[in-house]
C-alpha cells in the first residue's frame, strides 16, 4: 500500500546531497522532540502500518523502517531527502495528500525508532531546511554517547506514552528501576489442601470473600476444562482447607475472577465451544447460577456477545466492568464493556493502539475508593487509569506488563507480571523487565515492594510466575500461576 522505502539504495544514488549548502548538523544533534515523535507515531499506525508493519520490521514487499539496513541506505543522505522521499511517494494511493506536520511527525518517530535522540526544537517542515541536516549511522567523534534504542516494537509505545502528558512522573524515577526493590515476603506454595485424587491445574484466578475464603478457578487439572467433569471453581477456608466445589460443564477456561460485595463469585470464560464460553458467569456462594452475561458459544463485539473477556470487576454500587479481547492486534476486541447492576448494557470504549486511551490486551481490571478504573494494557506494557465513563487520567509503566492488577483498602496496587521477556522477536518482548509482583502507591506511583517469579528460565517460555491477584484485609498477597499451576500465598516476612 504504502511502499515509501521499496528501494532505498535506488534513492540514495538518485538524489545526492543538497546543492544549497553543505550539511552543518546531522541526526545526532537532536532534531526533533519526544511529543512530536509521539504523534508521528500515531500517524505512522494510520498511514504506513499496514505495509511497513506495526513495529517498522517490514511486510511482504515493503521494508523494514528500522535497524541496521534502514539506517545504512540512508548514511550519507540528508534529512531533507528522507523528507521528501516520504512526502511525495506516501501514501501510494496518494501521495503528498498528508500535511506536512505529518509527514515531519511520521519522520521524527522514524529517528527515534532507530535511536537518534531527541531534542528541544521540533523537525522542521521545510525540506530546504532539513537539507541542512546530515543522516549519519555513527555519531560524530567526541559526541556523547546516545541512550540506547528502544527496539522497534516499543518505540512507537514509548513516545505515545510520553507525547500523552499523561505519563506518570515518576515512571523513569530510580527508585522504579525493573527489579530493584526489595521482597519483604515469604511464600508460602502449598497451603491449599486439595480434595485427595485431585491435583492443581493452570489457573489465573484467586480471590478471598469476606469471610476470609479463598476462591479459586483452576482449569481442570490442565490448561483447559473441555470435556472434563470436574469442578473448576473451589473454595476453601482461611487455613486452606478444601470445603467444596461446583461449575462442572459450565466453563472451558476460567480467567478473570471477582468476589463481589455480596460474596457473589464471578468468572469470566476464554474460549468458546460446545455451545458454551465466551461469556461472564455471576455465582451465588451455594454454586447456583444466577446471570449470565454475553452469548455463551457465540463470539462477538456488540452488547451482547463478547469474544476472549478477560476479567470483570463489579463496582459497590454494582455497576458491571468486563474486559475484552485476549488477542492482540485489529481484527481483535480491546475494549471496557459497562454494564448496569441489572446487567443492561452501558457503553464502551477502547481502540486498538498506543495512544492514551486506546489498549490493546486488556488483560486485568482494578478500583480505586474513588470509583476510577484501572486497565491492565498488556500488550502495551502499562497501567492505564480511565473514569466510568473512559476518560483516560493516568498512564503507569513502571509496573512492568500486567497481567493482574488489584488495589487495596490503601491505595496500593499490586500488579503481575508473567509475561515480561528478554528474548528479542518473541511473545512479551520487554527487554530489562523481570517477571513477579511489583507494589507501590496509586499516589505517588513509586514501586516499593518486588517479588520475584520462581521460574529459572523465564525466557524460555511465554509465561510463568502469576497472573491472577487478590490481596486480603491482612495485606496477604495471593498469586495464581499459569505456567507452576499453583497458588500461592505471600506473606510480610
Amino acid at each position: 500500500m504504502y511502499r515509501i522505502f521499496a528501494s532505498a539504495v535506488a534513492v540514495a544514488a538518485v538524489m545526492g546531497v543538497s546543492a544549497l549548502a553543505q550539511p552543518a548538523a546531522s541526526v545526532w544533534d537532536g532534531i526533533y522532540t519526544e511529543p512530536q515523535a509521539g504523534h508521528g507515531g500515531e500517524e505512522y499506525g494510520k498511514h504506513c502500518a499496514a505495509c511497513h508493519g506495526a513495529s517498522l520490521t517490514g511486510t511482504g514487499e515493503a521494508p523494514a523502517l528500522q535497524g541496521a539496513q534502514f539506517i545504512s541506505d540512508f548514511n550519507g543522505e540528508t534529512v531533507g531527502d528522507l523528507f521528501d522521499r516520504i512526502r511525495t511517494t506516501m501514501p501510494q494511493d496518494n501521495p503528498s495528500s498528508l500535511t506536512r506536520d505529518q509527514y515531519a511527525g511520521i519522520l521524527a518517530f522514524l529517528l527515534k525508532a532507530n535511536g537518534f535522540p531527541a531534542g528541544a526544537k521540533e523537525l522542521d517542515r521545510r525540506s530546504e531546511y532539513l537539507k541542512a541536516i546530515r543522516f549519519e549511522a555513527t555519531a560524530p567523534a567526541g559526541a556523547a554517547a546516545p541512550a540506547r534504542a528502544l527496539p522497534a516494537d516499543l518505540a512507537a509505545l514509548d513516545a505515545a506514552n510520553r507525547a500523552s502528558g499523561l505519563l506518570s512522573p515518576v515512571a523513569d524515577d530510580p527508585r522504579n528501576a525493573p527489579g530493584s526493590q526489595p521482597n519483604p515476603y515469604a511464600a508460602d506454595p502449598g497451603f491449599l489442601k486439595f480434595p485427595a485424587g485431585r491435583s492443581m491445574g493452570s489457573s489465573s484466578s484467586v480471590a478471598v470473600d469476606s469471610k476470609g475464603h479463598i476462591w479459586i478457578a483452576e482449569r481442570c487439572g490442565a490448561n483447559d476444562c473441555a470435556g472434563s467433569k470436574l469442578d473448576p471453581i473451589l473454595e476453601f477456608d482461611a487455613r486452606g482447607n478444601f470445603i467444596k466445589a461446583f461449575g462442572a460443564g459450565k466453563l472451558l477456561f476460567p480467567h478473570g475472577f471477582f468476589v463481589d460485595a455480596k460474596d457473589h463469585i464471578w468468572v469470566t470464560d476464554g474460549h468458546v465451544g460446545g455451545g458454551i464460553g465466551n461469556d461472564v458467569l455471576e455465582f451465588d456462594a451455594s454454586g447456583k447460577l444466577l446471570r449470565t452475561l454475553g452469548t455463551p458459544g457465540v463470539a462477538g463485539g456488540d452488547a451482547k456477545t463478547f469474544s476472549e473477556p478477560n476479567a470483570v470487576l463489579v463496582a459497590p454500587d454494582g455497576t458491571i466492568f468486563v474486559s475484552d479481547g485476549h488477542d492482540a492486534g485489529p481484527g481483535h476486541n480491546a475494549r471496557v464493556v459497562v454494564f448496569d447492576p441489572q446487567g443492561r448494557f452501558l457503553r464502551q470504549w477502547g481502540t486498538h493502539g498506543v495512544g492514551a486511551g486506546q489498549l490493546d490486551v486488556p488483560h486485568c481490571l482494578a478500583m480505586d475508593s474513588r470509583g476510577n478504573l484501572y486497565v491492565g494494557d498488556r500488550w502495551n506494557n502499562r497501567v492505564q487509569k480511565f473514569d466510568q465513563t473512559g476518560k483516560v487520567l493516568a498512564i503507569f509503566t513502571q509496573f512492568g506488563r500486567p497481567s493482574g492488577i488489584m488495589i487495596d483498602q490503601n491505595a496500593i496496587l499490586y500488579v503481575t507480571d508473567s509475561e515480561s521477556r528478554n528474548a528479542a522477536g518473541k511473545y512479551g518482548h520487554h527487554p530489562g523487565w523481570k517477571r513477579g509482583i511489583r507494589i507501590g502507591s496509586i499516589k505517588d506511583g513509586i514501586v516499593t515492594a518486588f517479588i520475584p517469579d520462581t521460574d529459572p528460565n523465564p525466557d524460555a517460555g511465554a509465561t510463568s510466575g502469576g497472573e491472577g491477584i487478590w490481596v486480603d484485609g491482612k495485606g496477604v498477597v495471593y498469586s495464581a500461576q499459569v505456567q507452576q499451576k499453583a497458588i500461592v500465598r505471600y506473606v510480610r516476612k
